[in-house]
């Protein structure tokens, strides 16, 4: 994974110079020119709240990001001179590509009321940026933590850091500390992976800001969870650029500037407020969002500059929570300042706990009384339990996955107190614990494997051994429930150099590793890069696949080829570039011979070949698409044999040994050509009128005498067995009347001739549909009027479902009577298509061929 910390980004939108011509603003205050493209500054108040205070020059408000263009005319009376960490000696101009810096100071303190551009959340301040990223937005935690110190010892009350680090670290975490005892505010972007609060962000300590679109809605990217406090729009913010530009930029990036000038002008109106106080103030005066009270995705709302400025500090905001259905939102990972007096003497809190684990709470009583304040927790599936808290008190509790309610209450006698309560959460040890060292890995049984792993403690290391008893290959994958872990993988043999696998990055944390391994027994080792303690757990996915035995071996010759047996199937490999499988198979009389490969490893390079045992100088059919027709469930070969020993071929350019390919050989006996008549009703009649060229197949060595047969067929069959009878029938080429009947039809003369002799009529319309199917009925008119067949109605019907009074039902009849035609027992199915089989049958005895 990347090991960087980056600037709080999201996509850009329209990073463009300012519109051409403007917009001129509509308030009468603030003056400057683009104010009506700055529609956030409306939805977090601050054009109320400046109707109070419009800026705060009299403290130093550090930037830490790309640093700032001096020169634009919209910051220069509000930035001061900066402090460059990545080049030092250089001034802190931004040189990103995109002004991330430039961006970032004019949200939060772009001049405002001076008729040009933008306005910042701040009209006037003291801004001093300090370069800690590159041009490219990047940086790393030891100069980030530089930067906090340096902003520190160069007086700045508030820190804006719209940057984030998914890992944890010791540095940082002491300059956060530094910063929270020097009195200092610090504001951090939550970040923009879609995942947990990123570092800084993620400290109790520091005012966590994410993003929302224009409805309201989080930005999908902003990062959220237990340490999110605040959220303000993020998309499309319009504000300064380089080189006197404006535009549009998104993200939390553009969030976290809005909480950080709502913390000055905070601050001016109320200069003594301590940060606690400050983060305090701006939690009670947010705009709820979502879930009513605090949330996972919107923290404690909307921030609501206006009432920020306006409201007075509450000691207690969480009132009223006296009750458990009253409970308010304890996130872990966060600090809860609450009041209890006589009057109120219990309050009532949640935590939505996500593993099993412990719950660490540091307390600061305003109470002398070692026992002031008495806690009891409620896990899920746990007993209550019960401990008194006293000022710098430390107390851990085991806690259970789930929602776990705590109770507050004032010791009795004790006089009104505050209490602060800083809450940390710890993952219990995964149940392969302990397996931190090669002697104690856990060993990994089976084919496939499963493991739910975490890295509960800093420094973990979790061992994992697997026997391997045969050749074959290793699949390990292993990916996290959170960016916040950056995993790190070695696999090795016993014995043997360890390789390791750390490719992931913030987009696709996973590592994957792929081994062609050998008998004998293999480690696998998962750290977390930083060595850090992660509340998190990852998946570690084991496959062993073995090298696929292929029984047929050795058949890499012609005269080792293997029998290939009718409808059998055959498996097989083929490992090498080199290695061939040949099968043999004998074709005992004339038959129709198809293969088909129902599987095959690959998606391409695959040949087949086949050859007869006369001539295996040349093939006689040959493909490079076995994988491709096998995809598309096709034969890979259909033709037809003559009675002999025939070979196959198999090679591949794309060896695979894991897993086998299918091959299936049909043979089908041809009658009379065709391959689907040999047990068929009317097989005789088929083959003795193919013989006599009435009827014919098609090009797959089938009759298909089931299928339905159209006008064109009918018309050429019937034409062709009157010329096999002997009579004497002129193909008609005169005027076609039909629109819909092509010369290019293949069965244009016999359709016409047909129609010349009056055996088959058009329709109304001009049209003769001739790929339309004919009925049974049509069929038994049509060979009456071929054969001049006298038409009458008779007083009784041979079928049931024929009526004397149906028009076909005379033609029916005298075919009936000849024997020509029969029903299905007492019924005739006159509108039942006619099949080919049928046609030749009728044909055959009306023509006696």
């Amino acid at each position: 994974m990347k090991r960087l910390i980056m600037a709080a980004l999201a996509v850009t939108v329209g990073i463009s110079a300012a519109f051409a011509g403007g917009l001129t603003a509509k308030a009468a205050l603030p003056s400057d020119r683009y104010i009506n493209n700055q529609s956030h500054l409306k939805k977090i108040k601050a054009d109320l709240a400046w109707t109070k205070v419009t800026g705060n020059d009299n403290i130093t408000i550090a930037v830490l990001d790309t640093g700032v263009d001096y020169s634009h005319p919209d910051l220069k009376g509000n930035v001061l001179p900066g402090v460059n960490l990545v080049q030092p000696g250089k001034p802190a101009q931004d040189d990103s590509a995109n002004g991330h810096g430039t961006a970032v100071a004019g949200v939060l303190a772009a001049r405002g009321n001076n008729g040009i551009g933008v306005s910042g959340v701040l009209w006037n301040a003291r801004i001093m940026p300090i370069k800690v990223l590159d041009k490219y937005g990047e940086t790393d935690v030891e100069l980030l933590a530089k930067g906090i110190n340096a902003a520190i010892d160069r007086g700045a009350k508030i820190i804006l850091m719209s940057v984030s680090s998914l890992s944890y670290s010791k540095t940082l975490t002491a300059a956060i500390q530094r910063a929270e005892a020097s009195g200092v505010v610090v504001v951090a972007a939550s970040g923009n992976e879609a995942n947990r609060v990123a570092y800084p962000a993620a400290y109790p300590t520091v005012i966590a800001v994410g993003a929302v679109k224009e409805n309201l809605k989080p930005l999908y990217d902003s990062n959220s969870g237990p340490e999110l406090n605040l959220v303000a729009p993020g998309f499309n913010i319009y504000t300064t650029k380089p080189k006197g530009k404006y535009g549009m930029f998104s993200g939390t990036s553009a969030a976290a500037p809005q909480v950080a000038g709502a913390a000055a002008l905070v601050l001016a109106r109320n200069p003594n407020m301590t940060p606690l106080d400050v983060r305090q103030l701006l939690y009670q005066t947010a705009a709820d969002l979502g879930e009513r009270g605090w949330d996972r995705q919107t923290g404690y709302g909307l921030l609501d500059v206006n009432r920020a400025v306006s409201e007075k500090l509450s000691m207690d905001f969480h009132e009223p929570n006296n009750t458990r259905n009253q409970a308010k939102a304890f996130p872990i990972e966060s600090q809860l300042r609450a009041k209890l007096s006589e009057s109120d003497k219990t309050d009532w809190y949640y935590m939505d706990i996500p593993y099993d684990g412990k719950v660490t709470l540091v307390a600061t009583v305003t109470s002398t009384n070692t026992t002031a304040l008495a806690a009891t927790f409620f896990p899920e599936n746990r007993e209550a339990s019960t401990h008194y808290i006293g000022n710098g008190d430390t107390l851990t509790v085991p806690v259970k996955a789930g929602r776990m309610y705590i109770r507050m209450e004032r010791s009795f006698g004790v006089k009104g107190f505050t209490y602060l309560l800083t809450s940390r959460f710890t993952i219990n040890p995964d149940k392969y614990e302990r397996n931190n060292t090669m002697d104690t890995a856990r060993p990994l049984v089976g084919n496939q494997i499963s493991v739910i792993g975490n890295f509960h403690e800093e420094g973990d290391e979790d061992w994992f051994s697997y026997y391997v008893r045969e050749y074959g290959r290793l699949n390990v994958t292993v990916t996290a429930d959170t960016k916040r872990i950056d995993l790190n993988m070695k696999i090795g043999k016993e014995g043997q150099a360890f390789e390791e696998f750390d490719k992931g990055d913030r987009n696709d944390p996973t590592e994957r590793a792929q081994k062609e391994v050998s008998p004998g027994k293999y480690y696998i080792r998962l750290t977390e890069y930083w060595r850090n303690q992660v509340n998190g757990e990852y998946k570690l996915d084991v496959s062993y696949t073995p090298i696929r035995k292929d029984t047929n071996e050795p058949n890499d010759t012609y005269r080792q080829a293997s029998p290939l047996a009718n409808g059998t199937l055959m498996t097989g490999t083929l490992p090498t570039h080199t290695d061939q499988d040949w099968f043999q198979f004998t074709v005992d009389s004339e038959s129709y011979v198809s293969i088909r490969a129902p599987f095959v490893p690959v998606s391409t390079g695959m040949r087949l070949e086949l050859y007869g045992s006369d001539t295996l100088n040349y093939s006689l059919f040959a493909t490079n698409d076995v994988a491709q027709l096998s995809d598309l469930g096709k034969e890979v070969l259909g033709m037809k044999l003559k009675p002999g020993k025939y070979y196959i071929r198999l090679t591949t350019t794309l060896p695979f040994k894991y897993d086998s390919y299918r091959l299936t050989l049909t043979k089908q006996p041809l009658i009379a050509g065709y391959r689907d008549i040999s047990t068929h009703w009317a097989r005789n009649e088929i083959a003795r009128l193919s013989t006599k060229g009435v009827v014919k197949g098609f090009d797959d060595s089938t009759f298909k005498p089931d299928q339905s047969v159209t006008r064109g067929q009918f018309a050429t069959m019937l034409i062709q067995s009157m010329r096999a009878k002997g009579m004497n029938i002129v193909t008609y080429t005169g005027r076609n009347p039909f629109k819909d009947l092509s010369k290019n039809h293949w069965a244009y003369g016999n359709l016409l001739t047909a129609h010349q002799l009056g055996i088959i009529s058009g329709y109304p319309n001009s049209t003769m549909l001739p790929d339309q199917s004919i009925t049974r009925a049509e069929m038994a008119l049509m060979v009456a009027r071929a054969n001049n067949l006298v038409l009458y109605n008779r007083s009784r019907s041979s079928f049931t479902d024929v009526p004397t009074s149906h028009w076909a039902s005379p033609a029916i009849e005298a075919l009936t009577a000849k024997k020509w035609i029969s029903g299905y027992g007492r019924t005739f199915k006159p509108q039942g298509r006619a099949t080919r089989a049928e046609v030749v049958v009728l044909l055959a005895k009306a023509y006696s061929l």
